[in-house]
């Protein structure tokens, strides 16, 4: 009977550790089985999405050619901004300074509420290299590297110099003349003198004969 017993306690503990076996190998099935499914759309996904290319930067050497071949871009560079700068045209106000002179620049605009063309004049140092610019002179001044603390601008051209439009104005006197022998009104202002002076003739005729 002891023997039996032991063999039934022998079989159900085989039997036992054979259940926990299949119940573990189960439960790794399983669990592996999830995983891979997780894995999946993981996957999927970083396949789809393309990953960015790094490119390796790699510092080389300047030739003496390519140098050179730099330098006249800049100067090509600095050329091209030079003829962009803006100029202005206004009077010379003052030049009391050592080459230095104040210049006016007048401009028209239009007022924003009231609609009214305004007058606006502005002041500028503009730096003169010859120095022989006046007061009075009608200069074209560009803008410029800084020449000072105010001196943001130099003297280009001498447009006129002071007085000499005037002189080359034409007299009032000679525009009058000039407009009236276009129109012909010196024939027609000649005309009724004669015709007056005829007049006068013929009332001295008859004064005359009957007299």
């Amino acid at each position: 009977m002891a023997e039996k017993k032991a063999e039934k306690t022998a079989k159900k503990s085989t039997s036992a550790k054979t259940a926990t076996a299949t119940k573990t190998a189960a439960a790794k099935k399983t669990t592996a089985a999830k995983k891979t499914t997780a894995a999946a759309p993981r996957a999927a996904a970083t396949a789809t999405v393309p990953r960015p290319a790094v490119r390796k930067t790699v510092t080389r050497k300047r030739a003496a050619a390519t140098v050179s071949h730099t330098a006249a871009a800049t100067q090509a560079v600095t050329g091209w901004r030079r003829f962009r700068r803006k100029t202005k045209v206004g009077v010379v106000v003052s030049a009391k300074q050592a080459r230095t002179v104040i210049v006016t620049v007048e401009r028209l605009r239009e007022h924003p509420l009231y609609k009214k063309v305004v007058r606006v004049r502005k002041r500028f140092a503009a730096h003169d290299d010859a120095g022989d610019v006046r007061e009075g002179d009608l200069v074209r001044i560009q803008e410029s590297r800084p020449y000072s603390a105010t001196k943001r601008w130099r003297v280009v051209e001498v447009i006129s110099r002071l007085g000499e439009a005037g002189a080359a104005a034409p007299r009032v006197a000679d525009v009058e003349k000039a407009l009236e022998e276009s129109e012909g009104v010196t024939e027609l202002l000649s005309k009724p003198a004669d015709e007056a002076d005829e007049a006068d003739e013929a009332d001295e005729d008859t004064e005359e004969s009957k007299a």
